[in-house]
């Protein structure tokens, strides 16, 4: 019998890809997000469940009578957004008696990283989920590559061949986390009952500099790039600017504020632990830059 998962933030830039690959692996999929018909157009092979994750009572269906789920947070738009949001994701799971939650934390977390308002609410959120006595895999990934894609990210890069994200030295080596490496990783963990109760840091197998990085996205986009940061604040300012949203702006600015500190190798983290224990390949990011150029 296949398994049923239900796969949160379906219609999203995470969620998705985790739709997509356990469908793949012939997994009968609950796609859950706001939006029945946009859930439907995007995945019409998956179950469409409509459900806002302020409703107890409807992820408490969404969660019930699934073998496992994968759950991630979205980009909060108030201050106390995130620890309700959490609360009823866990208050669900207990109603539902979920057997297996895979939570990825969506962006740095944990002890190797400097205190910030930002990275101190994502661990707090990691540590809630761990000890909520649900069965849980936690996936705590760095900065995701996919953030190289929005024009407002890096106005300058296709333009001018600027490269000016991410605000960090030059001699930080950057663990970048895929949205696709990611959902294999996530749909391997929604099999691993066994591993319930660990924390994964997850990315890329190469850790790379920034100017590094600006020598490979000369080939993706074709043109030399240059790479010149600009200030975490600058940076956080920019897009919220961009989103007008000023929330962002300052969850941007302190996030990035904490990643600044990092010197060297601070970042890498041992992904042939990942490919043991799930049994994958990783893929490196110049293979990702060039996939990004063949669609």
């Amino acid at each position: 019998m296949a398994k049923t998962v239900a796969i949160f933030g379906a219609t999203g830039s995470q969620g998705a890809p985790v739709v997509n690959e356990a469908l793949s692996r012939g997994m009968h999929v609950r796609a859950v997000a706001r939006d029945a018909n946009r859930i439907a157009k995007m995945h019409p092979h998956a179950e469409a469940f409509a459900a806002n994750l302020g409703d107890e009572e409807a992820i408490t269906a969404a969660f019930s009578d699934v073998d496992a789920a994968f759950v991630h947070l979205p980009m909060p738009l108030g201050p106390d957004d995130s620890q309700i949001w959490l609360k009823t994701i866990i208050t669900a799971a207990h109603r539902s008696s979920l057997p297996l939650m895979v939570y990825t934390t969506s962006g740095p977390t944990g002890s190797r990283y400097a205190s910030s308002v930002v990275v101190d609410s994502g661990t707090a959120g990691m540590q809630a989920v761990q000890n909520c006595k649900i069965p849980s895999i936690i996936l705590q990934p760095a900065i995701y590559l996919e953030n190289l894609l929005p024009e407002f990210f890096l106005p300058d890069l296709h333009t001018q061949g600027v490269l000016d994200y991410p605000p960090i030295p030059t001699t930080t080596k950057v663990q970048w986390t895929s949205h696709l490496d990611q959902a294999r990783i996530a749909v391997a963990a929604l099999n691993r009952p066994d591993l319930a109760g660990n924390a994964y840091e997850i990315g890329t197998p190469d850790a790379l500099t920034s100017p590094e990085l600006a020598g490979l996205i000369s080939t993706w986009i074709g043109r030399s790039v240059e790479f010149r940061p600009l200030t975490p604040a600058e940076f956080g300012q920019r897009v919220g600017d961009a989103l007008n949203n000023q929330g962002v702006a300052f969850a941007l600015s302190d996030l990035y504020s904490s990643l600044e500190k990092l010197n060297g190798g601070d970042m890498i983290v041992n992904t042939k632990i990942l490919e043991d224990t799930f049994s994958i390949k990783l893929t490196s990011v110049a293979e990702h830059l060039k996939n990004w150029a063949n669609v």
